[in-house]
Formats: structure tokens, sequence, C-alpha cells
């Protein structure tokens, strides 16, 4: 994987997204609990906030590990989804940049997988993207 720093916004991200959907099946994205004050209330909000998408909604599991954090203590809700022309439509509808994709606002960290690869991993908060490297070269 490769890591890269740049974000990548507007056509360049719906290029991206294009992308990932044809090398994709399935995304994620990363609510650390240890920043709800109020879980309940944010809970509702996600799922206020992905109502669209709920029929493609996979599972939610609290983990401790992902992509691109480890936590020491705590841990984060993790939202999976299948990805696809109407997941990618939200992606668009929501964004036009990898690292918008932060909280409060938004999830964080996407993560886009085929099977159970990682094909891109974001750091939202911390300004960096983890790429297969295959993957990045049809992309740049």
């Amino acid at each position: 994987m490769l890591m890269i720093t740049e974000d990548v916004k507007g056509k360049k991200y719906k290029a991206l997204i294009d992308l990932l959907l044809r090398h994709c099946d399935r995304f994620a994205f990363v609510e650390n609990r240890q920043l709800i004050e109020y879980e309940e209330e944010w809970l509702a909000y996600i799922n206020n906030l992905t109502e669209g998408i709920a029929e493609h909604f996979i599972e939610r599991k609290i983990q401790q590990e992902w992509e691109t954090t480890k936590l020491s203590e705590g841990s984060a809700y993790v939202f999976y989804y299948h990805f696809n022309n109407s997941t990618k439509q939200f992606l668009n509808e929501y964004s036009n940049s990898l690292f918008n994709w932060i909280s409060p606002d938004l999830p964080e960290d996407l993560q886009f997988y085929r099977d159970d690869t990682c094909m891109l991993a974001v750091c939202s908060h911390e300004g960096f993207f983890l790429v297969d490297e295959s993957l990045w070269e049809v992309f740049d």
C-alpha cells in the first residue's frame, strides 16, 4: 500500500470513487466512540444520514483497529456497506473530497474493499490515505 498525503478533491474525487466502484464490492466508515458524547443521539444522526443507503447496509462492528488506526484504549463503530451505484451516489452527494469525511459532520476513515482486501483506506483527521499500488497506477 502506498501512503498519499495529498487530498483528492472535486472531479478527481468523483473519478476515484468511480474507479473504486469498478474494483471494490464494499466500503466502510468509522465513528470513534471515545469522541461521541451522546451515543444514542449520534447513532440516530448516522441512521438519518445513511437512510438512503440503509438497504445496502451489511453490519456495524465494534472494533479497536481498522486499516489506518489502532486504538490503545476504547473502541469505534465501523459501519460496512455494499458498494454499488446507490452507495457511490451517497459518497458523491455528501462530499467532494476524501479528507472531508471527518467528524462531527460526517463519518470518518473511509475504507474500500475487494473481498477481504483493503484497496483504499483514509485517515481524514491525520491527512493521509493508503491505497493499493496497482489501483493508484490506474488512477494516477
